[in-house]
């Protein structure tokens, strides 16, 4: 198996349930080994001691993200007064070891890995978590498409690491979030695109000072892929699209997404300035959750001062060793939990992955695959294609008739109903996709519904299915996660899907379709 040490005497012979059977990677910080259990084979990676709390908290935060592009955290223990995670293993090879084997990426093997690691850190992120350390080491090309890994972990800079992937309030010792993933992913798809990193890599000073004063060349990809990518790399973190956004613009549109922030005239896009002192900001909260904890130091970083400082550019540079030397706690903002079961996507098929790179972290999964193990439906047997009788859907709320006799007349607010059928489209990596939403409602507030889903006439090649859904409707809040499949094709997978109403009986809705590299969906009442 590529890149499997033997265990040494250092090392224990189990974690946990889990029997271990080699090292994937050794660090000054952690050990990843191959652990076996009756269930199959997983990614154990065992933490040095430190801050208890705060790494349990940080894992308990990655197992909420259940979207098939990322590795899985899947639980956590104690080794004595060390933290062990225990993760999917991924039977493949990294991002970076398939660039060097088999050279960049071909335009449409490009927009698949893309599309897919979007995803994975817009459900990061909706977790409530900040990657922070996102690198082409850190994706691993497996038989079930690229998956993001080495997420939720606490985890200082490496003193000698080279900074080529990370973001410039990173390099320049500033609060990272979020933000600081979307520029890392650019310049890892820059990366799968060329084959050399967008800010080089021979030595950190140098690095450093490129990837907070030059711009990166973006000639060489993709005509589609650079203004997302251009976004990206914005140098103030303030005027980068969020993950979800670059995953609505890779399918096309985004009609529900807000525009990506521009840069005023007089602001300099060209070079890193830090945030002006300022006192805390308020915590952003993701869609439909309550705010977040917030973690020490971190504030959101406000607009870009509007003049430029040479001696600070310089000192933000010399200042580079030291912070690689210091420690710095890995972000978490610890949202709600929101769970995601993304559709089915049909994807090209990577190169035949044989094992797990060293360097890619903590790694993946049980033989199972995550799509599989977290299908609701294992064991059954499939039922007929069924659409919930449009009897079944209450009727709409009546105000009283008028009372002559009191020569007043009063009235019961109208309840926000989505019940009945729906007919539209949603946008996935296969493409635009035709859709049919038949939603009941169980009792006031609580919903079934069918998702059922067909060719689009402007993407005949996509199967038919269907799944069953359930979910709620809070307020204006539409909410409803697959939960069985009725009619699955192949290797499908289901999604969940998301929208703020507009009013209490709407005519049409558009939202998101969350997991899977999918982005939204527009949807009008038959």
């Amino acid at each position: 198996m590529y890149g499997m040490q033997a265990l040494t005497e250092a090392d224990p012979a189990q974690l946990g349930d889990y029997a271990l059977v080699g090292a994937l990677g050794r660090g000054p910080r952690s050990v990843v080994y191959l652990g076996r259990s009756a269930y199959g084979q997983v990614a154990i990676r065992l933490l040095a001691a430190g801050d208890v709390e705060a790494q349990r908290a940080m894992a308990a935060a990655a197992e909420q993200v259940t979207e098939p592009s990322v590795a899985q955290v899947l639980a956590t223990g104690m080794h004595g007064d060390r933290v062990y995670v225990v993760s999917e293993y991924v039977q493949g090879v990294s991002l970076a070891e398939s660039v060097r084997q088999e050279g960049p990426h071909d335009p449409a093997r490009l927009h698949w890995l893309a599309t897919g690691t979007a995803a994975a850190l817009a459900a990061i992120h909706q977790a409530g978590l900040a990657h922070l350390a996102f690198t082409p080491a850190n994706v691993m090309l497996g038989a079930q498409g690229p998956k993001v890994v080495d997420f939720g972990i606490v985890r200082p800079p490496e003193p000698a690491v080279i900074p080529a992937y990370l973001s410039p309030e990173q390099v320049a010792g500033h609060p990272a979030g979020p933000a600081s993933d979307v520029f890392s992913w650019a310049a890892t798809m820059i990366y799968a695109a060329t084959g050399v990193p967008p800010f080089g890599e021979d030595n950190a000073p140098a690095v450093a000072h490129r990837v907070l004063n030059i711009s990166a060349d973006l000639s060489r990809l993709p005509a589609p892929l650079q203004p997302i990518l251009n976004q990206c790399l914005a140098k103030q973190p303030a005027y980068r699209p969020t993950a979800q956004q670059v995953l609505a613009s890779l399918h096309g549109a985004a009609p529900n997404q807000p525009a990506v922030g521009q840069p005023p005239a007089h602001a300099p896009t060209t070079t890193y300035f830090p945030p002006h002192p300022q006192p805390p900001a308020p915590t952003r909260a993701f869609p439909h959750s309550p705010p977040p904890a917030q973690p020490p130091g971190y504030a959101p970083p406000p607009p870009a001062p509007s003049k430029s400082s040479t001696s600070l550019v310089i000192g933000l540079v010399a200042g580079l060793v030291v912070l690689l030397a210091a420690g710095a706690a890995g972000v978490v903002f610890l949202a709600d939990r929101q769970r995601q079961q993304p559709v089915a996507i049909a994807s090209p098929n990577p190169s035949p992955a044989t094992s797990e790179t060293p360097d890619s972290g903590p790694t993946d999964s049980p033989d199972s695959g995550p799509s599989e193990s977290s299908d609701p439906e294992a064991g059954e047997s499939p039922s007929p294609r069924e659409s919930p009788s449009s009897s079944e859907s209450p009727s709409p709320s009546e105000s009283p008739s008028s009372d002559a006799g009191a020569g007043t007349a009063t009235s019961t607010p109208e309840r926000t109903s989505v019940a009945g059928r729906w007919t539209g489209t949603y946008v996935c990596n296969q493409g635009k996709t035709a859709l049919d939403l038949t939603i009941t409602e169980s009792s006031p507030g609580r919903l079934k519904a069918t998702f059922a889903f067909e060719a689009d006439p402007s993407n005949p090649d996509v199967p038919s299915g269907s799944f069953a859904m359930s979910g709620r409707l809070t307020g204006r809040v539409l909410d409803l996660k697959g939960v069985r499949w009725i009619d699955r094709p192949g290797e499908y997978i289901m999604v969940n899907l998301q929208a703020d109403l507009t009013e209490d009986r709407p005519s049409t809705i558009t939202g998101n379709v969350l997991g899977g590299g999918c982005s939204t969906f527009t949807i009008e009442r038959s």
